[in-house]
Order: C-alpha cells, then structure tokens, then sequence
C-alpha cells in the first residue's frame, strides 16, 4: 500500500514538567473514507495513461461487433434461442457486457491478485492494515476506464429495446435495476468464493481463470441449457441470477417481484461468501508457514 494511502498527523502536546511529547496519531477508521483514499490514488495514476481510455473502447466495440456477429449466424438458422428471439439475447448481451465491465474495473485488479500474495506471502501486508482484510483485497484497485463496458453494455440493451419496441415500465425499471445490483453482488460472491480456494490450493497460478470459464455461460439465456445445465446455473453456481434474470426483468419476461427475489439470492450468495472467506483465513500461515 503506498505511503499516501493512509495519512496520519504527529500532533504534539504540552511538555508540563519535563514529559516528552505526546504523539496522537488520527488514522482514518470509516471503511468508506479508506476507499475514497484507495481510488483516488488509482484515478490519479490511470489519467497519466488516458490512452488506455481510447483502447478500453475500441476493445469493447470490437467484442460487441463479434458477439453480434456470431448471434446473427446462429439466428440464420433459428428464430429462438431457448424462448428469447434474436433482440432479447441482445439486451442479455448487454448485461453481460456491464457486468464484465464491475468484473473488470473492481473485481479483476484487486481480489484477482490474492492467489499470488496467498503463494507469496504478500497477504501478510494486508493482514497488519487496520482495515477489514476481505474489503480490501476486493476493492483496493480500480480500472476506471473499464468502467466504460458498463456504459456500452447498457446501451446495447437500451438499443435492442428499441429494437423491441418495448419501453419499460417504471415497475420493470425498478425491477432491472434491483437485479442488475443483485447480479454485481452475485458475481462478487462468486469471485470470493473462488479466489479463496488459493489458500487449500496455493499451487494455483490464475483462479480467475476458472471463473472466467464458468461466468462464460451467462452469455446466453439458461433456458437454453440442458435441464442438468439449468439446475446447476440457478442453484448451486447461480450465474442464471447475474444476466438472464436482470434481462429478464428489463423485457418484461418476468414480474417487477423478481428484483425482490434476486436481492434475497445476493444476500445468501454474500453471506456465504463471507463464511467460505473466513474458514479459508483462518488456514493462512503467512510467508513463514
């Protein structure tokens, strides 16, 4: 952690007969002011590189283009995927496409590198900081200009309504928007989940990896899996809840209510994440073990 990230001031006081001075040391303890401190300094370091802006865009256009492309050679030869017509899958699309980019900016920079420091040794550092050590492996670092997938991806779904013809109404908008907050917890849990079996198996050299392959299934809509499949994405790996629900809800395929029900999921997909975080803690040995 750099020296600016946490500021303390040395205040010292009266010297009354003979005493050595008093140093009071005033370090920030609201979780909330830690942050602001921690992306403050990464948005001071990403403007020194704002050509990376214009490169997070042009990667994003590209991976839309394709993805498109690819739906449009499925739907020659379809005109369903699993119940959703070729625009719908696009709105889901999109949600895909703005969680990749919380993935990207939040998630990937910070809790991404906690297999090494496990491996290393390095978590010891986070451990000695006043501050929760789960919130701060996750949120340490911040990609700003990843931040634009979220922006693109919403507009994609926002295009692919208009395409519809659909504007939603008010209770949907409330609906998409209390899902999509509840996909963004889901993932996260996921991504800690994950990220915690470094320390069973410290060998492991990208756990991301293996999220990557599993959140790859929430490209398409989970009706279009096999009942097995299906199963398995809405209750034990709940990636169903991180776009084809929110989508869902934002098309008008299910009821305001499921915003209700996403949050409920989210809930017990952190608190079990927070357990699993935890009992994996407690086996960290530090770098002499």
């Amino acid at each position: 952690m750099r020296n600016a990230e946490f500021q303390w001031r040395v205040v010292p006081r009266g010297q009354a007969r003979g005493t050595k001075p008093i140093m009071t040391f005033r370090i920030p303890h609201s979780a909330l002011r830690i942050l602001a401190a921690l992306w403050r300094l990464n948005l001071a370091e990403e403007l020194q590189y704002r050509a990376n802006f214009v490169a997070s865009v042009l990667g994003t256009l590209f991976w839309i283009v394709t993805a498109l492309l690819t739906l449009a050679v499925f739907f020659s030869h379809t005109t369903r995927l699993g119940g959703w017509d070729y625009w719908e899958v696009v709105v889901l699309l999109g949600v895909f496409n703005a969680l990749t980019g919380v993935i990207e900016a939040v998630l990937r920079p910070g809790i991404g590198r906690l297999a090494g420091e496990v491996r290393s040794g390095g978590l010891d550092l986070v451990l000695a900081k006043p501050v929760d050590p789960q919130a701060f492996v996750s949120f340490r670092r911040l990609d700003i200009w990843r931040l634009t997938d979220v922006v693109l991806g919403l507009a994609l779904a926002g295009y692919a309504l208009h395409r519809l013809g659909r504007v939603p109404s008010f209770a949907q908008l409330a609906a998409f928007g209390l899902a999509l907050a509840a996909a963004a917890v889901v993932v996260y849990a996921l991504w800690v989940v994950l990220m915690s079996l470094a320390f069973w198996f410290v060998s492991v050299e990208n756990l991301s990896v293996l999220f990557d392959a599993v959140y790859e299934g929430a490209r398409y809509p989970v009706s279009a899996y096999p009942e097995a499949l299906r199963f398995l994405f809405v209750y034990l790996i709940p990636i169903a809840w991180t776009t084809t629900i929110p989508a869902s809800a934002l098309t008008g395929r299910l009821g305001p209510e499921i915003g209700l029900v996403a949050a409920l999921v989210a809930g017990v997909a952190l608190a079990l994440a927070r357990l699993v975080w935890r009992t994996a803690l407690k086996r960290y040995t530090g770098a002499s073990g």
